[in-house]
């Protein structure tokens, strides 16, 4: 019960400890702010915006698909449907930009496919050859990837049947032809980093209503016509923390197929009640103990650096408890990549959905963990400095002219990013990336104090918290860092004195509780006994009179105890 709906007179040295522990963190909220912006006045950072607009303009009218980058030159893909041209050449799928300083600003300038890996002669053997085999072949994805360049035609019904081109690329710049069977090289990695666990007999619990036990922490069941999660191992009650309804009223427990995945503070699970098409995807966070259903989890789902939490086609779910979802149709898109920042502050994370060739690019910063809005595009080709050229499909109808947008985003080379300013003193000794990973810690334990959910494991986790960041960053008791070592011990120690009293404050409100419970009995046996009495003179009615007002004295009394619930009384 919440302490909005309690009753607790005087204060006590619980909610003081509490109220304590709030300052501390505002105070840390402080310090750490304080030296975020002095790293990065010393290191700068590039934030993602929209810099520029610039048109690519094909020989024939086509459906673009995808975009990369090789080097110097920007390559171009797209599908041309010519029904009278009797031979599909490299330039009818392929075009050359460079990205240049025009009298407007960047623009894309023609290269010619001369002395290009695009004129190689077994390239173009291989490619007239896939054509003449496969007239509806078409382009399907454009990939750079662990130093090849990787180029996929589909040539059968399904999206799978494919056949690609794989260029060799060198550090210098030189790209050469290696041959057509690059399958493997182009395979996704997997949808998901982590293994489900799929539930057994030994799990069962059986009882009055039996349900599945996941690691003695939550207890799951989709009998009785509904899906039920308890945190609490008990076969008497049906009732839990979250319920839905399902499909089939009389299944039994073994009927459903049940898995799982932990992961930090959060268990996923993964369930599919007896005679249901569709499989339901929850998240279950010990944190907070309530549940989310979260679907696109079955697409695709990645951890987030540092045990920050899941990502998944089109939002994410921290294990705070924090979660956001995005508009945009995420619908079959599958994990695809993984890129760090050189600072190490911004991950970008990139999903695919392979029949459309749709990208959806989420960049998630560790400091602040959030995600910013994600950038939807049919192909992206991210240069050295960072800046990220991407494209649109805007419709359906083939076309000459075809828009992309320039963005400037974080996620430059590291070459790049050696060539930038290292930073001075303190900062060059720590280091940026460093910098980012204590703060991002920091900013968590803020997080977690202003939050500061009643249970026992928030305390133990704030407390554990504290000890393995004070022993991680040694840096923080220095005074360029303001001593900030000092406000992690002053918050564990402060949340190892409120657990104390937290397990008192729990003891009061279980007899209160209790006290609560047994009062409702009572006046629920009273109002029975009244109302089926058989009065025969007013001295009947007089003495329910009193009983009745017996039991309002007992619930005033009541009131006075600490931790009550109000409301129900």
């Amino acid at each position: 019960m919440g302490d909005t709906t309690t009753h607790t007179p005087g204060g006590g040295s619980y909610e003081l400890l509490r109220q304590r522990l709030n300052q501390q963190g505002e105070a840390l909220l402080t310090k750490a702010a304080a030296l975020n912006e002095a790293r990065l006045a010393e290191f700068g950072r590039d934030e993602q915006k929209l810099i520029g607009r610039v048109r690519a303009r094909t020989d024939n009218n086509c459906i673009a698909r995808d975009l990369v980058r090789v080097g110097e030159w920007l390559l171009f893909g797209y599908n041309v449907f010519i029904g009278l041209k009797k031979e599909t050449l490299v330039e009818d799928v392929f075009s050359l930009y460079r990205l240049v300083d025009g009298s407007e600003g960047q623009e894309l300038e023609p290269v010619s496919f001369d002395g290009t890996f695009l004129a190689e002669t077994r390239f173009v053997a291989d490619f007239r050859e896939l054509h003449a085999y496969y007239k509806q072949a078409r382009l399907v994805q454009l990939r750079v990837h662990n130093g090849k360049l990787l180029a996929a035609f589909q040539i059968g019904q399904q999206i799978s049947d494919i056949r690609v081109f794989r260029w060799s690329l060198t550090p210098d710049g030189s790209v050469s032809y290696i041959d057509n069977r690059g399958e493997r090289d182009i395979a996704l990695p997997p949808s998901h980093d982590f293994e489900w666990t799929p539930t057994t007999r030994e799990d069962h619990i059986n009882g009055k209503h039996a349900h599945v036990n996941i690691l003695d922490s939550i207890f799951v069941e989709t009998v009785g016509g509904d899906l039920t999660v308890k945190v609490e191992n008990n076969t008497e009650t049906g009732l839990g923390i979250y319920s839905e309804l399902v499909d089939d009223k009389n299944q039994s427990l073994a009927d459903a197929e049940i898995a799982y995945a932990s992961l930090g503070s959060l268990i996923l699970l993964r369930i599919k009640p007896y005679r249901e098409e569709d499989t339901r995807y929850l998240v279950y966070n010990s944190r907070t103990r309530k549940v989310a259903r979260i679907d696109e989890i079955g697409q695709s789902c990645v951890q987030l650096p540092e045990d920050h939490g899941i990502i998944f086609p089109g939002g994410y779910y921290l294990q705070s408890g924090e979660s956001k979802r995005f508009d945009g149709d995420a619908t079959g898109m599958k994990f695809k990549r993984m890129l760090r920042s050189p600072n190490g502050e911004d991950v970008l994370y990139v999903f695919y959905e392979p029949v459309t060739g749709l990208l959806g690019l989420f960049a998630y910063n560790l400091i602040d963990k959030q995600l910013s809005s994600p950038l939807y595009s049919n192909g992206y080709a991210r240069f050295d400095d960072g800046r990220v050229l991407l494209f649109v499909a805007e419709s359906a109808e083939p076309t000459r002219l075809h828009s992309m947008q320039l963005w400037q985003t974080p996620f430059c080379s590291e070459e790049h990013a050696g060539r930038a300013a290292s930073g001075q003193g303190f900062f060059g000794r720590i280091g940026n990336s460093e910098l980012v990973r204590g703060l991002s810690e920091l900013y968590g334990i803020a997080r977690a104090v202003r939050e500061q959910a009643a249970t026992r494991l928030v305390y133990e986790d704030l407390i554990k918290h504290c000890a393995r960041v004070l022993d991680g960053y040694f840096w923080l008791d220095s005074a360029e860092a303001g001593q900030l070592a000092a406000e992690l011990k002053a918050i564990a120690d402060t949340a190892r004195a409120t657990l104390d009293e937290f397990d008192k404050v729990e003891s009061i409100r279980a007899d209160a509780a209790r006290a609560l419970a047994t009062a409702e009995a009572e006046q629920k046996a009273l109002f029975t006994e009244i109302a089926s009495s058989l009065w025969h003179s007013p001295g009947d009615f007089v003495i329910a009179l009193d009983r009745l007002r017996s039991q309002r004295g007992k619930l005033l009394a009541l009131k006075e105890q600490r931790y009550i619930d109000l409301e129900r009384i």
